[in-house]
């Protein structure tokens, strides 16, 4: 059977008719990081169970709040990762900076702090709080929800001091990475408190996004996916690049495999680091027209030291996804689905997998898929 003659009858199976012309490619709109003069942004977090904590915040007891609930003057915000160690070095700094307040009389009850675990869960800031004595409320962002509303930081410790006025809270300050000394930092607070002017020009923080850069070429990934697909003993007849609105770097695979022909499909994965001294992590994932992720590649995956996935490593990974279906709800589970010393990439795999979910609507939409 020639290759036109099988896809045709393929198209005819799925009663999509012949493939029509899809939108021009657009890049999908970043949001900027945030600085100072900018609000909050306005994300529901997850209330602190322990009512020592709400009484701390000023919050009742229900599931979730704002930041605009707390009642405090200034806060300061601190988006961490139980796995990174930066994060780990600054807790000691964090817990000085939190009994230094509670004492000043100046202070206690006008500013209060908050820790947002990117990409953590209950039980993982549970172990944190316990490992590192953590004295201030500490809410997860398993999702990287409220990461991404500030603009996905290069990485944390990202460190924000906000004050109120009116209903919200203010940016007054911005830091990324360590602070490397206590005292000038917390006379910076007073000094936020109190209205004084506070220096914050010679910062040039951006989104990790801005700087998402593979490293391959189109060419390149279409070799790889076409290597990895050949060890499967299946035979890609064709990979092309498709225009799809809002996604970039999403391929057509027309293949033949036991002597059938098929169309699937691909697409990279690029993702920002979350710790401030880790790699953004780069990676091909395949799926078939019913939405069933097939196969895994690594482009750029690291684990604990910055150390390429090992082959084993790439095999763990696959075993995790493939057979994922892109229909439903991906939810990462960090007990049974972790890379060994690979915590914080695996969650991020997982949220590039979930971006694919959106990727199958739209080629559905444009009669790619099923």
């Amino acid at each position: 059977m020639t290759w036109k003659k099988g896809l045709l009858f393929v198209m005819a199976l799925a009663f999509i008719g012949a493939l029509p012309t899809v939108a021009a490619q657009v890049k999908k709109a970043l949001i900027p990081l945030i600085k100072a003069g900018d609000t909050f942004p306005d994300i529901a977090l997850t209330t602190p169970k322990e009512k020592v904590y709400r009484d701390y915040l000023g919050l009742p007891d229900k599931p979730t709040f704002r930041l605009a609930d707390v009642k405090a003057d200034v806060l300061i915000v601190e988006f961490l990762n139980k796995y990174c160690y930066h994060c780990q070095q600054q807790a000691y700094l964090m817990n000085r900076l939190y009994k230094s307040i509670e004492k000043a009389p100046d202070l206690k009850g006008k500013v209060k702090m908050l820790g947002i675990g990117v990409g953590n869960n209950l039980i993982q800031l549970a172990h944190f709080r316990q490992e590192k004595r953590i004295p201030f409320p500490l809410v997860p962002d398993e999702d990287f929800i409220a990461f991404e509303a500030v603009g996905y930081p290069g990485g944390t410790p990202f460190t924000v001091i906000v004050k109120k006025e009116g209903e919200a809270f203010v940016v007054k300050d911005t830091h990324l990475g360590v602070i490397e000394r206590h005292a000038p930092y917390l006379e910076r607070v007073r000094q936020i408190l109190t209205g004084a002017a506070v220096e914050t020009a010679g910062k040039s923080y951006k989104s990790a996004y801005a700087s998402l850069d593979a490293g391959v070429s189109e060419e390149k990934v279409k070799s790889m996916i076409a290597a990895r697909l050949k060890e499967q003993t299946v035979t890609p007849e064709e990979i092309t690049p498709l225009k799809l609105e809002g996604f970039r770097y999403v391929y057509m695979i027309k293949l033949e495999k036991e002597g059938k022909l098929d169309v699937w499909f691909a697409a990279v994965g690029s993702e920002g680091k979350v710790c401030d001294i880790c790699h953004d992590i780069h990676f091909i994932y395949i799926f078939d027209r019913q939405g069933i992720i097939r196969d895994f590649i690594p482009i750029h995956v690291t684990k604990f030291g910055n150390k390429p996935f090992e082959e084993t490593d790439v095999e763990r990974m696959r075993k995790i996804l493939v057979g994922r279906d892109l229909t439903k709800p991906i939810q990462y589970h960090p007990g049974t689905d972790t890379v060994s010393s690979a915590s914080m990439t695996s969650a991020l795999i997982f949220k590039g997998i979930k971006r694919g979910t959106q990727i199958f609507e739209a080629l559905k939409k444009e009669g790619y898929a099923q």
